[in-house]
């Protein structure tokens, strides 16, 4: 850019990072700076960004010092940081000590602090945009960079690292919030003390999907050394909806400050052992035989399993229980249904094993809920898909298979349709099928079809139909007093809609009236 030319002299070619280049250059009076090129799709909005973000000021934080648009593209210039990023020490290291991670991470949430207070949300951070400087402070650099030039790719031909550390948000399409930082945050610090990503996969689309859907192991469950505290702080980084975040990195240092201040106990040095004058090893290699027999039948029986406290569920929603079953390390086992006067639907009466009680880390509770052995199918259209699976949940039913289609009207991430619909019974425990949005249709590709319409034929025709078209079939069976046993009443995706072929249709057959009615 000409006016850029004139004032700095390039030096040498950086790392991109998220810019589409980056060099090395020297002021007139030979001062170092970092220059950073790049293409936002509203440079306008994104040189008033870069105003707000030159008043930000910190040890945290990358200072920006001048910037240029001309044509498409805008230039900045900040002061260099010369040091390590995050991921290089990960790659080394694997994982860190949880009060180091904690420590770095206090650090990272101060400069989102101070990015947040001038109003400006970083976009996208992760190890690489976390650089640990020489004097060991840690430096977010690059903020605001990727969101100005669109976004991560989080298509299924894009590679898993492009969706590593997306918050919920960025995967539904919705505005980018202090929160949205929050989570990011959150997966790197998950990352730091289990030496792990909490999700991962084949592409960017399938580790998107588990950001807003799947949930998280608790990082305790992969580092027993983990602080419960710690753990906690995780957790709430890394919850799904942003308000049951910590709502900005203020916030999130606040607690993280107090962690890392926190004294581990390490174990003491065992003492030295004498070396044996005698030729005591034949003995020596059948004591540990005898012990090591002996330990690997106490731990099939259980005896070393980590214990933990069972949570108290009782008078709690069904929703509301799995996500505190789930945070104390168990799962929700088998549910149970019984009428109950003057208790909404969901709300669970009893619970087995009995609250405040021991208990091996992923074992199941059981519980027995409010509700008839008659379920009444919720709608659940238009919801996102973590949504849906609350509220199917929550009604006494189950989530069965979830399709991913390309829509151009629904929102990505929302759910399209589903099978059987919003209204019908079913038997406690049922599975309830959804579509869920993908954006609008990749213009001429050659993988997507339109589903055929299979509603009212035979289950022996469906499955050829379905297999011929390039689509995968599913079958479920639902009662029904109008349809003929085995003729399909519902199907989801719905006919005509563009999906990938080899999604799965979920077909539903009717399988005759029901031997049960609904409670009154």
């Amino acid at each position: 850019m000409a006016g850029f030319e004139e004032t700095y002299r390039i030096v040498a070619d950086l790392p991109a990072g998220d810019a589409l280049k980056a060099q090395r250059a020297l002021t007139i009076d030979g001062r170092e700076v970092v220059l950073k090129t790049v293409k936002p799709v509203a440079p306008d909005l994104f040189v008033l960004g870069l105003a707000r973000l030159s008043e930000v000021r910190g040890p945290h934080n990358e200072h920006v010092l001048d910037w240029e648009a001309q044509d498409r593209y805008v230039a900045l210039a900040a002061e260099p940081v010369r040091g390590v990023d995050l991921g290089h020490v990960l790659a080394q290291a694997g994982s860190l000590s949880p009060q180091a991670a904690a420590a770095l991470a206090a650090q990272a949430a101060g400069g989102l602090a101070a990015l947040h207070g001038r109003g400006v949300v970083h976009g996208a951070v992760r190890p690489a945009a976390l650089i640990r400087d020489e004097a060991g402070t840690v430096v977010l650099v690059d903020a605001g960079l990727a969101q100005a030039q669109g976004g991560a790719d989080l298509s299924e031909q894009a590679p898993p690292r492009n969706a590593a550390y997306v918050s919920p948000e960025e995967v539904l399409g919705r505005p980018l919030v202090p929160a949205s930082d929050v989570y990011s945050l959150g997966v790197v610090l998950y990352q730091l003390v289990t030496g792990r990503l909490p999700f991962d996969g084949q592409n960017a689309f399938t580790v998107a999907e588990d950001h807003v859907g799947a949930p998280v192991i608790a990082p305790r469950r992969l580092n027993p050394a983990v602080p419960a505290p710690l753990e906690a702080v995780i957790l709430r980084a890394l919850a799904k909806p942003p308000e049951d975040r910590y709502a900005s990195g203020r916030e999130l240092a606040a607690a993280l400050e107090d962690e890392s201040q926190a004294t581990l106990v390490a174990a003491p040095a065992a003492a030295p052992v004498a070396a044996p004058r005698r030729k005591l090893w034949p003995w020596i290699v059948a004591a540990v035989v005898a012990a090591a027999v002996v330990l690997a039948v106490l731990w099939a029986a259980g005896v070393f399993a980590q214990k933990a406290t069972v949570p108290n569920v009782v008078g709690v929603n069904l929703t509301s229980a799995q996500a505190t079953v789930a945070g104390a390390g168990f799962k929700l086992g088998t549910i149970a249904y019984q009428q109950a006067v003057g208790k909404p639907q969901g709300t669970i009466l009893s619970q087995t094993p009995a609250a405040g009680t021991q208990a091996s880390k992923g074992a199941t509770i059981d519980v027995v809920a409010v509700g008839s052995t008659v379920q009444t199918v919720p709608d659940v259209i238009g919801m996102t898909q973590s949504a849906a699976a609350g509220a199917i949940t929550a009604a006494g039913l189950s989530l069965g298979h979830v399709a991913q289609v390309y829509n151009g009207t629904a929102p990505a991430g929302t759910v399209t349709d589903q099978a059987p619909n919003a209204g019908l019974t079913a038997p406690a425990g049922s599975q309830v099928a959804i579509t869920v949005s993908r954006g609008p249709t990749p213009s001429a590709s050659p993988a997507a079809a339109a589903v055929p319409d299979v509603v009212g034929q035979s289950e022996a025709q469906v499955t050829g139909a379905l297999q011929a078209a390039g689509f995968a079939v599913v079958i479920e069976r639902f009662p029904s007093a109008t349809a003929p046993v085995g003729t399909v009443i519902d199907q989801t995706p719905a006919a005509g809609v563009v999906a990938q072929r080899g999604t799965t249709v979920t077909v539903v057959v009717s399988s005759g009236p029901s031997t049960s009615s609904p409670a009154p």
